[in-house]
């Protein structure tokens, strides 16, 4: 049957919260167009999940009727077994999140073993307390994404904050283990070994409050830290872990640890848009989608650099990507 590509892209603006974002939900229809036109995917392999029509801020008037459209805890999970389930070798897949990133606490386990990342899908509940059984934690998306078969590769897109360990976290271009992962020193040589939990992170304000930045509309990706009880929420079946490291993966996060993943006015046309999302499909359209996952990040670099010196000099995100080792190399592997 030959090579089939497909996309799942989610955009969460989050119209029933007090505080939404404006871009997510562009950043989605942004994508899905890049891939249908300079990438080749068919327009029935890209499936898009949103919550109000593009182009539109949360106005309550611009929401996404279809169930089936919204993008829900259960529609996300529901709709990447799709991708990665129906997938055969020598298959290229692309899930792109793009909405709240968040560090959750989990009630139940012991005091100071660090927390968990997660994203936010359009109906996790706004209650601190217990309330937040409906986020995805990023070990639950890993679970998933590696489960593609063998010889088929997938690209990640998380435009986000707080959602930079979803493929792996010692697969890193500098070779250094994630930045931010919780440390743990119980190995009995006396090495100091890393947990998959991460340190609280801090986020500078300053990034996104001064004029400058208001004027381009900044808004950060992440939600402040919830406590969840993980006995109640649903935890997704764990794969065993033999299927994940034939996996060929790269993820593309917003922001490492300690940064502030953002939105801003970008282009002519003034749409918000994730900073990550619009340099990936600015970098994919100029490289006319040939290119190696090392060539594709060092073009979102030079055009987050861009960003950086025309709209705000004081944006600190930098995008990271991880890929699933042994099997994926960065400088090998085409994208796309």
């Amino acid at each position: 049957a030959g090579m089939v590509k497909r996309a799942l892209c989610v955009g969460c603006n989050y119209p029933s919260r007090p505080l939404g974002l404006s871009g997510a939900v562009n950043d989605a229809f942004l994508l899905a167009d890049c891939l249908k036109q300079a990438c080749d995917f068919e327009p029935d392999d890209v499936r898009i999940l949103h919550d109000v029509q593009p182009g539109r801020r949360q106005v309550r008037a611009a929401k996404v009727e279809e169930a089936d459209r919204l993008p829900t805890r259960s529609n996300i999970l529901k709709q990447l077994s799709w991708l990665v389930r129906g997938a055969r070798p020598g298959d290229v897949l692309l899930f792109s999140f793009s909405g709240l990133g968040l560090l959750v606490d989990d009630v139940d386990g012991y005091v100071g073993e660090g927390y968990d990342e997660a994203i936010m899908p359009s109906d996790a509940e706004n209650t601190v307390q217990g309330g937040a059984s409906s986020v995805i934690l990023t070990s639950d998306l890993h679970d998933i994404v590696m489960g593609v078969p063998e010889g088929c590769q997938i690209t990640i897109l998380m435009d986000c904050d707080h959602a930079t360990s979803v493929v792996d976290v010692v697969g890193t271009v500098d070779g250094r283990v994630l930045r931010g992962l919780r440390r743990s020193s119980t190995d009995f040589c006396g090495l100091t070994t890393h947990t998959s939990k991460m340190d609280l992170a801090a986020h500078n304000r300053d990034i996104w409050q001064t004029d400058q930045a208001r004027a381009a509309k900044a808004t950060p990706r992440y939600q402040p830290l919830v406590e969840i009880d993980k006995q109640k929420a649903a935890r997704l079946p764990s794969r065993p872990s033999m299927s994940r490291s034939l996996a060929v993966a790269f993820c593309y996060s917003a922001a490492s640890h300690g940064q502030t993943a953002l939105e801003l006015t970008m282009g002519g046309a003034g749409q918000q848009h994730g900073v990550l999302t619009w340099c990936f499909v600015r970098a994919l359209t100029e490289l006319q989608c040939d290119c190696t996952h090392s060539e594709l990040l060092k073009a979102i670099r030079e055009q987050m650099k861009q960003v950086r010196e025309d709209c705000l000099p004081r944006m600190d995100q930098d995008v990271l990507l991880t890929f699933a080792t042994p099997r994926s190399d960065p400088g090998a592997a085409r994208v796309l």
